[in-house]
């Protein structure tokens, strides 16, 4: 008996003991693409000032060479058009929570979008596949009022999604940074919009999977059409949502969120330096850990529904044993992530409350115990 509870002790603190042993800062190659003619590897962003990008996109990518075109596609034709809303949403928050003077914020608030693809490993043609489609943005110039910043990032091994998002976050400049799938599952248009309407209140907002099922099923019709209420899924995916939102209010606690795992959250720059800081879990449960870290430093969170689809060549093998596996190892880690927590193996830099101005990232902060 004792020797079965030595054994549970260290498969559930496994993830720390693995954290512990990694090394700090992230092993990757990180390339900015400038001209038509040219790329540079730099490891730090000479290219602008931070105060002038409004939005960073980070997009973990491995083995992507077949749905990230479709995806980039979507996403560069909404952002480069004569109109585009989620960015007015963004500038108009930025507007609103400025500690700068008037004339200061307007001139610095641009619409910037820094794209940052983050290579986790990939064996197949990700990067090539990325870096033309820069190259060739770069070369045809389409929006004249948006200006286009193209990085990649590549991780020397593949170390997991939570790490891969980690590394975008960390490298990012924008005032906002939004996680998005490179598998285009969230319509980025409508998705943008919804969690753009609450930038300028809350420093994290997050899309739900689960909130729009819900409220499909319950309205027949919506005066908030532009965020839309397409949620398509498997039954297999739709079970392992329903047991693992169980373990996250059963285990973390946190009964209000009702999807972690959508793959679309929008961050205040200064709030994603906090959270992903010192992320531990870099595989399938960090979402979880990102969700404890922002209770505990007491952000202002807000989930909004958005419309998302499954798409078919999915990483996750949905094979009975593999999936049987996966809960597993989720379970694990999240018992570990409420137990680190808990016992103050893990901790929280506590940043000053949010007011509703922009964070100062150089400001200091006290350790959350």
């Amino acid at each position: 008996a004792l020797a079965l509870a030595a054994f549970a002790l260290c498969y559930i603190f496994y993830p720390a003991f693995e954290a512990s042993l990694r090394p700090s800062g992230v092993d990757a190659q990180c390339r900015t693409f400038q001209s038509p003619s040219a790329a540079r590897t730099s490891d730090s962003s000479e290219y602008s000032e931070e105060g002038d990008i409004l939005l960073s996109l980070i997009i973990p990518a491995y083995n992507e060479e077949e749905r990230l075109v479709s995806m980039l596609d979507a996403t560069e034709s909404y952002l480069s058009a004569e109109s585009c809303p989620g960015l007015e949403m963004l500038r108009k928050a930025v507007r609103s929570t400025s500690n700068t003077g008037k004339k200061t914020a307007s001139k610095s608030i641009g619409t910037t979008v820094e794209w940052i693809l983050v290579n986790d490993g990939s064996k197949d043609q990700t990067s090539q596949v990325y870096e033309s489609y820069a190259m060739d943005q770069l070369k045809t110039k389409k929006s004249k009022n948006t200006q286009m910043i193209w990085r990649l990032c590549s991780l020397s091994q593949n170390s997991g999604k939570g790490a891969a998002v980690q590394a975008g976050m960390l490298l990012a400049k924008g005032r906002y940074r939004l996680m998005v799938d490179a598998d285009g599952a969230t319509e980025f248009g409508p998705g943008l919009e919804a969690v753009s309407k609450f930038a300028s209140s809350h420093e994290f907002v997050f899309g739900s999977r689960a909130v729009a099922r819900e409220e499909s099923e319950s309205e027949n019709h919506d005066d908030d059409t532009s965020t839309g209420t397409s949620v398509q899924r498997s039954w297999i995916r739709r079970l392992l949502q329903a047991g693992f939102h169980a373990f996250v209010v059963l285990i973390v606690g946190n009964s209000q969120v009702q999807d972690t795992q959508c793959g679309f959250k929008l961050f205040l720059g200064s709030s994603a330096q906090t959270l992903f800081r010192d992320l531990h879990l870099h595989r399938w449960a960090f979402d979880t850990e990102l969700f404890v870290r922002a209770g505990r430093l007491r952000l202002n969170l807000k989930e909004v529904r958005v419309p998302w689809q499954e798409i078919d060549g999915s990483k996750l093998n949905t094979g009975t044993m593999s999936l049987i596996r996966v809960a597993i190892g989720m379970l694990r880690d999240m018992i570990c992530v409420r137990l680190c927590y808990t016992m103050g193996i893990w901790v929280t830099e506590q940043p000053e409350k949010f007011d509703g101005k922009q964070a100062d990232p150089s400001t200091s902060s006290k350790k959350d115990r």
